[in-house]
């Protein structure tokens, strides 16, 4: 199991909160950071990785933590369940005070019960899938949930696009993708649309044919694919050179970001997709993070980075008002977590700890670039 140390060192005389001398170092801060830096999640999660270590980087400017540096440790689960189990004991054993990430629900689902059984505060970034936190005291999240994203893409789908039709293709390897799938399907047949066919494909194919040609016959007005980065790759490409027009929709998981490595550009013309942050969100601490990325990283911001930074905003407020690193009173701290401004809005938390009135972001691929179509917050 490979893991990463990311030592946030400073000058510790120039930053007065932590000025100490050589004979009596400050025991660093310890948080852990678990993402898919290899396999099949490494395309978005390296990215993710990147949201962490800006936010400590933004922590440790304002003298870190109750006086204290901060440790990043970056475990890498390997995208799989088995990665997942063996980076979730490496951060116990690694003694760590709390974790950020993952990003898939599926991981997010094996090392949430293992944190939570050692009593670990975990804020999962990106794990949409409304299973991740249910049961779970010590497990949190920084994203919306599924139930939310999914209702809104049906319903948008309906209501602003007009369609009657739909098709979805579903990743039958990944609790994300058949959560959202059952979600989209109901709410877009109570508003009277119709699922025309569902397709399915595995974790690892590369071949699509099998699930893209009946949409020829179909003909339906969206296609709806909740899927992952590396699905959508393939699956937009071929539909492309199929010739299979037909109007696409995603998830929050399904462009990264990573337009360019769409190609040719025009297989992702037009396609919407939920998400969670924009750029154009114009609050003090999203263009701080927006301007931090682009500092480090020319091009454009992937919306999930957001939450990755945005999770260990939430975890070191939590520490600071709990004046503490201890696990029980970093979690109530947690609960009691009220508007807190982030990237991308405001955090409080519901009796799940998933974030309450949290809004989707609907971006539309035009020539080449993200643009802000439609921002929907929960009416309740």
């Amino acid at each position: 199991m490979r893991y990463f140390l990311l030592l946030y060192s400073v000058l510790l005389a120039l930053i007065t909160p932590l000025s100490l001398s050589h004979a009596n170092p400050v025991e660093p801060i310890k948080i852990g950071a678990i993402y898919g830096l290899t396999g099949a999640a490494s395309g978005t999660n390296v990215n993710y990785l990147r949201g962490t270590e800006l936010a400590v980087e933004y922590l440790m400017e304002k003298g870190g933590l109750l006086g204290r540096p901060i440790e990043l440790i970056a475990f890498d689960n390997e995208s799989t369940p088995l990665g997942s189990r063996q980076a979730a004991m490496d951060a116990i054993a690694a003694g760590v005070v709390a974790v950020v990430g993952p990003s898939w629900s599926s991981h997010a689902m094996i090392i949430g019960p293992i944190l939570n059984q050692a009593k670990i505060p975990m804020i999962a970034s990106n794990a949409t899938h409304e299973n991740v936190t249910k049961g779970l005291d010590y497990v949190f999240r920084s994203c919306f949930t599924d139930s939310f994203q999914g209702a809104v893409m049906a319903t948008f789908a309906r209501e602003t696009l007009n369609a009657k039709t739909a098709v979805v293709l579903t990743n039958v390897n990944s609790e994300y993708s058949l959560g959202l799938l059952d979600i989209f399907s109901r709410i877009f047949t109570e508003h009277s649309g119709q699922i025309l066919w569902k397709g399915e494909y595995q974790e690892k194919q590369v071949d699509f044919a099998d699930i893209l040609l009946p949409i020829k016959e179909f003909n339906p007005d969206v296609i709806y694919l909740p899927g992952h980065y590396r699905d959508t790759i393939f699956i937009l490409k071929q539909a492309y050179q199929l010739g299979i027009k037909n109007l696409f929709l995603g998830a929050d998981g399904m462009l990264g970001g990573r337009l360019s490595d769409y190609e040719p550009v025009e297989s992702i013309e037009g396609v919407f997709f939920s998400t969670h942050w924009h750029p154009d969100i114009d609050t003090p601490i999203s263009q701080d993070f927006k301007q931090r990325y682009l500092a480090k990283y020319p091009g454009v911001v992937p919306s999930g980075v957001a939450n990755s930074f945005d999770a260990v905003l939430i975890l070191a407020d939590a520490i600071t008002r709990a004046n503490s690193t201890e696990s029980e009173k970093i979690r109530v701290a947690l609960t009691e977590t009220n508007q807190l401004p982030v990237a991308t809005g405001a955090i409080s938390f519901d009796e799940h700890g998933d974030p309450l009135n949290k809004s989707v972001v609907i971006l539309r691929v035009e020539k080449g670039e993200l643009k802000l179509f439609k921002t929907v917050t929960p009416s309740f």
